[in-house]
């Protein structure tokens, strides 16, 4: 028996209404601690991973610094994705698009962090791909998030207002 989200027992919906509201907030604050360290930019990303021009930073350091950051998100932002993914997949969209955007964090992750090992070793350029993949990872994470406190808050309140005469890109 398959569940919906729509119309799950008051205390599933809460349960995970919380969850998803706290990991989002968890996130916001991640994006906030990244904004601290390079300002979402290009130049604050080098910098930040390669040091300042003429005074680069050692390639022994900056491999220990990726290890130490990529080792703890790795299995951190891993777990994450997978719980509010299970959540997803419990949404009434089709599975192909529920593979799609549940994929979407974890196919980010993989490139962005790919690519500040390639930003640190071969050129700066590969900054430009990490604020990509980075961006990409966190929109979909965000739509792994509302999608599910969309299915269990608002589309049943626009079901009992207004009937089953959802529009289809609503639904």
């Amino acid at each position: 028996m398959s569940m919906r989200l729509e119309t799950a027992p008051l205390s599933r919906k809460c349960l995970f209404s919380f969850f998803l509201i706290f990991v989002g907030i968890g996130y916001l604050l991640g994006l906030v601690n990244i904004y601290n360290n390079t300002g979402f930019s290009y130049t604050g990303l080098v910098v930040h991973y390669r040091g300042e021009a003429g005074e680069e930073v050692p390639p022994e350091f900056a491999s220990a610094k990726l290890v130490q950051e990529h080792h703890v998100h790795l299995f951190s932002l891993s777990m994450l994705f997978l719980m509010v993914g299970m959540i997803f997949s419990l949404t009434s969209l089709p599975e192909t698009l529920k593979c799609i955007f549940i994929s979407a964090p974890f196919i980010g992750m993989l490139l962005d962090f790919t690519g500040f090992w390639l930003l640190v070793f071969l050129s700066p350029v590969f900054a430009w791909g990490s604020m990509v993949f980075g961006g990409v990872m966190a929109a979909s994470f965000f739509l792994l998030i509302g999608r599910p406190l969309y299915e269990m808050w608002i589309l049943p309140l626009w079901r009992h207002k207004w009937g089953e005469e959802v529009p289809v890109f609503l639904r």
